[in-house]
């Protein structure tokens, strides 16, 4: 094996080896401990299995898509010579065994190294991060040098079957080669190639999946929360619908991108543009690995920075209080507050259940603040679309505009819901309001809360009058209104924890892929590299030309990611009532990008070696 045809795949293992183990590390030191139900300890558990468990499986599935468009790229590079072997009379059953003990061999070296060198410093530094966001007990430890070992092994051994399940086409296509192979021109092993059957699907997945979802959450009238929801859900076919169609897709770009190249540089831009042109299967291999990286990265953190931005709008137009009162990580606020300079409503916190709808069969408990309607109206503005929050007393209750809608509430109509006792009382709506982004999804009295929780406290306490004479107590944060609104974290913790690690592990493989894609087309082209150098081209045009075509495909790929995530963002920035411009993650959306240009440019041009004299390129075509 050529260890640049397997380093991807080498690398791949070795990524996946140190996430898994260090995943399953933080896995059971979360689970180890008994926490007390209902404490915080137990919460920031139940928070870290769940974002450990969504990391595993998006690690495991993201190691199986690269580790298998890699080994069969460099699969498809040794057609020949698993020709010239089955022409020397190795039967295909032995050529099989020899590419699957290939595979498996090299991942459990690369799985090895990469669990003994990075599975307990990534446990470390990633409990260091979810104690930080409070999603993991500060009193849980990592587990004992025993489980670490039994860990590294289960992972070396899981991660060598992923490998080997992963390669399983490769290694059936192996064994199909034929010694009539030997009488064909041998192909670039980059190519993306056309057929109908691929025409005819990446169609039918355009209007089957991505046209309904799309005007499901841009026309139907469903509860924003709902049609927001989608929205991962679009961009997550619409890639994938694209990448398929890529063939048909990428040539019309070439163009555009090809111009731009003859601009900036008349000579080597000449050169790289038709060379881009030349094999429209190669920048397409080059393109698609960027799209994906990109537009999951935009469509994603755009969505949630969309909903942030929506979220951070309405607490702006609805707070009214002077101060908001918090608690410290680990504390929490009294339900009946004393305020001698002013008046203090406390929200207690507590929790509602409806009854099952079409769109939600089985409904979670939904966040809910007692509080009476008096003295909410003073300090809160929930923008009320029907009704009177003042009228909210003993026996009725508020909801939110989402929740009224997909139950289809009327204006006094008595409702059943079970309260965080688990009791089920009948109350009578009266107020619906359209902030319920920013604020909690219903409103119940205060005694109705107090009577229906246990433990109860204050989820926040909004304070009218001089703030400075307020008592505040240990674990107790004061915060202005100004202050408060500036430092607004309008998303889950746990959620945007989990929206930047599905990030994190999609766009790195892509670009990992791109990055093997890029180097395998270059060391196809090490024949036309020494002829341009025969002809001329200097040691810098060179190194300029394989850039350009490297930068031009990847300029491509990010063209198709803002046209998908422009066909995501801008209807759900619409349907959230954020104008026709959605926000950006901007920090993490620059981030990306840079590392789409470095993962295309940088292996191009080590595996291109431009800077070698002509005598150098054409041994290198010779070996």
């Amino acid at each position: 094996m050529y260890p640049g045809r397997v380093a991807g795949t080498a690398l791949a293992c070795a990524v996946t080896a140190a996430g898994v183990g260090a995943s399953a590390l933080l896995l059971i030191g979360a689970s180890l401990p008994d926490y007390a139900e209902g404490s915080v300890e137990a919460a920031a558990a139940q928070d870290a299995q769940d974002v450990l468990a969504l990391l595993l499986s998006l690690l495991v599935m993201s190691a199986v898509l690269v580790v298998g468009s890699t080994v069969a790229l460099w699969t498809g590079q040794r057609l020949h010579q698993f020709a010239v072997l089955r022409a020397l009379g190795v039967t295909s059953g032995r050529l099989r065994r020899m590419v699957a003990g290939d595979v498996l061999m090299l991942a459990l070296v690369s799985a090895a190294v990469g669990a003994a060198l990075g599975m307990v410093p990534l446990a470390r530094l990633g409990r260091r991060l979810l104690v930080d966001r409070e999603l993991f007990p500060e009193t849980a430890s990592l587990p004992s040098a025993g489980h670490v070992w039994s860990t590294g092994a289960g992972v070396c051994l899981i991660t060598g079957a992923v490998a080997v399940l992963a390669a399983l086409a490769s290694v059936l296509a192996a064994g199909r080669v034929s010694p009539g192979l030997l009488l064909k021109d041998p192909g670039s092993a980059t190519a993306t190639a056309r057929s109908r059957a691929r025409l005819v699907t990446g169609l039918l997945m355009i209007l089957m999946l991505c046209v309904p979802l799309l005007c499901v959450m841009a026309f139907m009238d469903l509860p924003v929360t709902v049609r927001a929801a989608m929205t991962p859900g679009l961009a997550l076919t619409l890639i994938p619908s694209l990448a398929v169609l890529a063939p048909w897709i990428v040539p019309p770009l070439i163009r555009p991108v090809s111009a731009v190249l003859r601009i900036v540089d008349r000579r080597v831009g000449r050169v790289a543009a038709a060379g881009l042109s030349a094999a429209a299967s190669r920048t397409t291999a080059m393109a698609v690995p960027v799209m994906l990286a990109v537009g999951v990265a935009v469509s994603l953190l755009g969505a949630g920075a969309t909903i942030g931005k929506a979220v951070h709008h309405q607490a702006e137009d609805g707070l009214l209080a002077d101060g908001v009162v918090t608690a410290e990580p680990g504390h929490r606020l009294p339900a009946a507050p004393r305020f001698p300079g002013g008046s203090a409503t406390a929200l207690v916190h507590t929790e509602v259940t409806a009854a099952p709808t079409s769109l939600d069969d089985q409904p979670e408990p939904a966040d809910t603040w007692g509080v009476d309607g008096p003295r909410l109206v003073r300090v809160l503005d929930l923008g009320v679309r029907e009704g009177r929050m003042s009228a909210l007393r003993g026996g009725t209750f508020a909801a939110g505009a989402m929740q009224a809608d997909s139950h289809h509430w009327r204006l006094g109509q008595r409702v059943r819901l079970t309260m965080a006792d688990g009791s089920r009382q009948t109350l009578t709506l009266v107020a619906v309001y359209e902030r319920d982004l920013a604020f909690p999804e219903y409103v119940v009295p205060r005694t109705t809360a107090l009577k229906h929780t246990k433990a109860p406290y204050a989820d926040k306490i909004l304070l009218a009058g001089a703030l400075r004479s307020w008592p505040a107590d240990k674990g107790q944060k004061l915060e202005t209104r100004a202050h408060y609104l500036d430092h607004l974290t309008p998303r889950n913790p746990a959620d945007d924890l989990a929206s930047r690690l599905i990030v994190s592990v999609i766009s790195g493989y892509a670009l990992l892929a791109a990055a093997n894609t890029c180097s395998l087309a270059q060391r196809d082209r090490r024949a036309q590299h020494a002829h341009l150098r025969a002809l001329g081209l200097g040691r810098v045009q060179m190194l300029r030309c394989v850039l350009y075509e490297s930068v031009g495909a990847a300029t491509i790929g990010v063209g198709l990611a803002a046209i998908t995530a422009l066909a995501c963002l801008i209807p759900l920035a619409m349907v959230l009532d954020v104008g026709a411009a959605p926000a950006l993650d901007l920090p993490w959306t620059a981030g990306v990008l840079v590392a789409a240009v470095l993962a295309v440019a940088v292996p191009s041009a080590m595996t291109a070696h431009p800077l070698h004299n002509v005598q150098e390129q054409f041994a290198r075509r010779r070996a």
